[in-house]
C-alpha cells in the first residue's frame, strides 16, 4: 500500500478549514451542536466564564482560541467534522463537492510531485490510502477529485468521521481521530485487513512523523517546520523535489 496525507501534502491549503468556513456562511451550525460546542469551550476556559450566543459563534470562538494556541489541533479537526450537526451527511457532500470544485478550485491546488508519486504507486497497483484530519465528507469529495483529474482509481480515505444517525450528523467522532498518532493506527489496523505492507507514505507536518515512521520509503513533501525539526526521529525520511522557488 501506498499512503499519503491530505492537505498541505496532496493539495495545498486546508480542506477542513475551508469547509469549516462555508459551514458558517451558509449558517449551518445551529442549536444541535450547542452542548458539544459548549463543552469544548470548557476546555478553553477551565470551568471559567465562556462566551455566549449563537452556537456559530461558539464555534467561532473555538477556532480564535485554536489560532492563539489554547485548544488543541486535534480537539478543532475533530469539532470541524461534526459541528454541522443536525445536518445530513449528503447535504455536506453535496456543499463540500460544489466548494471544492469552485471557490477552493481544488484542482488547481494539487501538488505536481504528490501526483507523480500517485499516479507510480497507482500504475504498480498498490492500494492507494488518503489519511487526512478533516472531515471525512470533504476528504472522499477531494480524493474523487483528484483521481478524476489523475486519471487514477479513487483512493481509500480515512478521516474524521462524524457520528451519524439515520444519515444525520450528530456532535461526536466515530472510530479513530486520524491525527498523529491515530493516523498509523488507523491506517495500520486498515492495512492489517488487507495483509498489506506500507511501501511509502506522504506528509508534510510533524502529526504525520507515525505514519511516515511505519513506511519503508517516507517522504516530505514541502516540509513545514515542525517535520523539519524532528526529521532525524524519522528513520529513512527523503524530501521529494520541488519546482517551488
Amino acid at each position: 500500500a501506498f499512503a499519503s496525507d491530505g492537505d498541505g501534502t496532496l493539495w495545498t491549503s486546508d480542506v477542513g478549514e475551508a469547509l469549516f468556513d462555508r459551514v458558517l456562511e451558509v449558517g449551518w451550525i445551529g442549536e444541535p451542536a450547542r452542548l458539544a460546542l459548549e463543552a469544548e469551550l470548557g476546555h478553553v476556559h477551565g470551568g471559567g466564564r465562556m462566551p455566549h450566543g449563537p452556537p456559530a459563534e461558539l464555534a467561532r470562538a473555538l477556532f480564535t482560541a485554536y489560532l492563539r494556541g489554547h485548544y488543541a489541533e486535534d480537539r478543532m479537526c475533530a469539532t470541524m467534522a461534526w459541528c454541522m450537526a443536525g445536518r445530513r451527511e449528503e447535504q455536506v457532500r453535496v456543499l463540500s463537492r460544489e466548494l471544492l470544485e469552485g471557490s477552493f478550485g481544488l484542482r488547481a491546488r494539487l501538488i505536481e510531485e504528490s501526483c507523480e508519486l500517485l499516479r507510480w504507486a497507482s500504475s504498480r497497483g498498490l492500494g492507494v490510502w488518503i489519511v487526512s484530519a478533516s472531515p471525512r465528507a470533504v476528504v472522499e469529495e477531494a480524493a474523487a477529485i483528484a483521481a478524476e483529474q489523475l486519471g487514477v482509481p479513487p483512493p481509500n480515505v480515512l478521516s474524521m468521521v462524524p457520528r451519524v444517525v439515520d444519515g444525520v450528523i450528530e456532535p461526536g467522532l466515530e472510530g479513530i481521530a486520524t491525527y498523529g498518532e491515530g493516523k498509523w493506527t488507523a491506517l495500520g489496523a486498515a492495512l492489517a485487513q488487507q495483509g498489506r505492507a506500507l511501501v511509502g507514505a506522504l506528509g508534510d507536518n510533524a502529526f504525520d512523523a507515525a505514519m511516515l515512521r511505519a513506511a519503508e520509503v517516507p517522504v516530505a513533501i514541502r516540509p513545514k517546520p515542525a517535520l523539519l525539526a524532528i526529521a532525524r526521529e524519522v528513520p529513512g525520511l527523503v524530501r521529494a523535489a520541488t519546482a517551488e522557488p
